[in-house]
């Protein structure tokens, strides 16, 4: 059996350095898409700068206006990077676009404070406008938008301790996203200066209806067309280490077809428009897109139920998404791979076995005890169908275990990579310290970064 997955039916004998300049020209197009982005951003202070004439406030105060433009058009976009957008989604992946949606919280963070210190200190008497009770209409929107703003991060950084589920927390965040944006939209009609009229007004309007649509589209539109394409719950299989395999099968339609790697929003039919939903690496073969397959580790909520879904449930399928692509002209491919982490790898090895890929492929493979080691027996097949190698690697062994134990370090993989790895693509998935040792092992054994690939265990 053959199928369109590109990036794993190229036969060994086939070799070309394209595969670097490909890496780089996918770095490239990510870098092109954020510079766009922080352009974007800027782009309704460019329209005041070039529309306006110079102030006769003084340094600070102007200085003031233009980091809180910056921030309110920041604040906007922030709300449709998470969307899921396909402008947004192809060109950068879904998973980056959630990085740096996280990472920008801190930039508009900081032109907010700047913006406030510097409207203090551009006139001390500015200090009246904190006043709750006397302070005008427009300053009140201001500390609305910025408390908004605060419960939103404080209510995402300590979401475990405050003990929120994740459809609370998730309504939350969206509630106090809006609330912020319009609040600050308001202040800005309030204080009448460069926002309600000419270019630089319309800029950040449109902005911030690119946000709200992102939202609508996220939570509205999408869910319904879904809806009609749903999966029905064909087998739910327990594995090893506690996971749960969930396979589907499309109703109605063919299915999505997706690559190796990727991952797609799960939720259940009967609560379309709800909170609720939950990305998980597709494991099985990307030969059978009308036939998807998701091994879920139990860490609660939608989790936890995984187990006890019945054949015939519908379950809508949001995805795919990530970027992850693997170079044509591979030469081999050296994965890794954590616990769970198993589960976009297991699809990948899947799919080259389906393609009868005759490359070679080394697996190291860490977890807590043997009798925890998801996939542990159909990789044994793999071996015999594909030139396969696994590596297992415990940390707690069985006695008489003869294998590698401890952890994933520069020194095993030494042990068991190829010697030749300029050609090869790695590809990591499991949780950060694992990552992170594995990582600087490869860049000791010398592997460009551009040839690998890593993904990382993310709480949502």
């Amino acid at each position: 059996m053959t199928c369109a997955n590109p990036a794993l039916s190229t036969p060994q004998s086939v070799r070309s350095p394209g595969g670097m300049a490909t890496a780089k020209r996918s770095v490239s197009r990510k870098g092109l898409w954020v510079a766009g982005y922080c352009l974007a951003a800027v782009l309704p202070l460019a329209a005041v700068l070039v529309g306006s004439p110079p102030g006769d406030r003084g340094l600070a105060l102007e200085l003031a206006s233009a980091f809180g433009i910056v921030a309110l058009t920041l604040l906007a976009l922030q709300l449709a990077l998470p969307a899921r957008l396909g402008v947004v989604a192809r060109p950068l992946g879904a998973e980056v676009a959630i990085r740096l949606h996280r990472h920008l919280a801190d930039v508009l963070v900081a032109a907010i404070a700047a913006h406030v210190a510097l409207v203090v200190l551009g006139d001390p008497s500015n200090l009246a406008l904190f006043d709750p009770l006397g302070a005008p209409w427009r300053a009140q929107a201001a500390v609305a938008s910025c408390a908004a703003l605060a419960a939103l991060i404080a209510t995402s950084v300590w979401r475990r301790k405050l003990r929120l589920s994740y459809a609370c927390w998730r309504g939350l965040h969206n509630a106090l996203g809006i609330g912020a944006l319009g609040l600050g939209l308001l202040h800005a009609i309030g204080v009448d200066r460069y926002l309600t009229n000419g270019p630089s007004g319309l800029l950040t309007a449109g902005l911030a209806g690119v946000g709200l649509l992102g939202l609508i589209e996220l939570r509205l539109l999408r869910p319904r067309r879904l809806a009609g394409r749903p999966y029905l719950v064909e087998r739910v299989e327990r594995e090893h280490g506690g996971a749960t395999s969930l396979a589907l099968r499309a109703e109605g339609h063919p299915g999505r077809r997706f690559r190796s790697g990727q991952f797609a929003w799960l939720r259940l039919a009967d609560s379309a428009h709800a909170l609720v939903e939950h990305p998980f690496s597709y494991s099985s073969s990307a030969c059978r897109p009308e036939r998807p397959e998701f091994t879920i580790k139990a860490y609660g909520d939608f989790t936890s139920r995984v187990p006890e879904l019945r054949p015939g449930t519908r379950v809508l399928v949001d995805g795919p998404h990530g970027s992850y692509r693997a170079r044509r002209h591979a030469d081999r491919f050296v994965l890794i791979a954590g616990g769970i982490g198993i589960t976009p790898i297991i699809s990948l090895l899947r799919t080259a076995a389906d393609n009868g890929d005759e490359r070679p492929f080394v697996l190291v493979y860490g977890s807590l005890r043997w009798e925890q080691v998801t996939f542990r027996d159909e990789l044994e097949q793999l071996e015999r169908r594909l030139d396969l190698r696994v590596v297992h690697v415990l940390k707690e062994p069985p006695p008489g275990w003869a294998g590698e134990a401890g952890f994933i370090d520069a020194e095993l993989l030494a042990r068991h990579l190829p010697g030749e790895l300029r050609r090869a693509e790695v590809f990591l998935c499991g949780p950060p310290p694992m990552l992170s040792a594995a990582l600087d092992g490869l860049e000791r054994l010398g592997v460009a970064p551009e040839h690998v690939h890593a993904e990382q265990f993310v709480t949502v």
